[in-house]
């Protein structure tokens, strides 16, 4: 937004047409220059690079405003998939914790989970002998090994999906800056060459939290919210 604002004042400034605001980038002798001879020389040498293609270059300048809202609007949806999948996140972590306290323990207070095979296991995988097994009490609500070990893989594929949005904000950020350099400004290959990955980035974020919304949730034994298309989801606002 900040961008575009800037933008469109610079249009306004180059055009003499006052807004209500005061006059950020064009230097005085610009502001008050006619447009004819050493006046309108001395003008164009008080300009930066990126406003004279801007002001010389009306396709160019369609572009950069085109990149610009495109940049923003990718960074507002990975903002929207940001919230997704940190709720999924926060869903799935509690869903552990159930799991947790729901598993059976041994006497010095192992949790431990039977496996599809009836072997006794550990969190961390490791067979229980059976010595230790006779003293365990049973209540019959325990997970399984299978569906804590689906949980936690789960929960890393969303951590995974998440660090993948994070860096994808950065990288559209750092198109956004270098948009912003008066004077080296990006060539009309480079913006399109914007536009292209920030479209790659956000498509794959969505991709992948799609993906992993149609597995079979191994979260079927505790209670969760009901899942959506990455596309469809409405994250409730905070």
């Amino acid at each position: 937004a900040r961008m575009a604002r800037n933008f469109h004042d610079l249009q306004n400034e180059i055009a003499g047409r006052d807004v209500g605001r005061i006059e950020r980038f064009l230097p005085d002798g610009a502001k008050s220059a006619d447009a004819s001879g050493k006046a309108k020389q001395e003008r164009a040498q008080d300009l930066t690079r990126l406003q004279l293609a801007l002001m010389s270059d009306p396709a160019y300048a369609a572009l950069y405003r085109e990149t610009t809202q495109a940049l923003n609007e990718a960074q507002s949806r990975l903002d929207r998939l940001l919230e997704q999948v940190q709720y999924e996140i926060e869903a799935t972590n509690r869903a552990l914790e159930d799991m947790r306290n729901r598993a059976a323990r041994l006497e010095d207070g192992t949790r431990v989970y039977r496996d599809k095979n009836g072997a006794v296991r550990s969190e961390d995988g490791q067979i229980i002998d059976d010595a230790r097994v006779e003293g365990i009490v049973w209540k019959g609500d325990e997970p399984t090994y299978e569906s804590m070990q689906d949980a936690r893989e789960r929960a890393e594929r969303l951590q995974d999906i998440e660090h993948d949005i994070r860096s994808g904000q950065a990288e559209i950020g750092d198109m956004q800056s270098g948009m912003e350099n008066e004077d080296d400004p990006k060539s009309a290959e480079e913006l399109e060459g914007f536009k292209k990955r920030a479209d790659e980035i956000v498509e794959g974020a969505e991709d992948s939290i799609d993906e992993e919304m149609k597995r079979k949730s191994p979260l079927s034994d505790v209670p969760e919210p009901a899942v959506q298309a990455a596309s469809d989801i409405e994250v409730p606002k905070l």
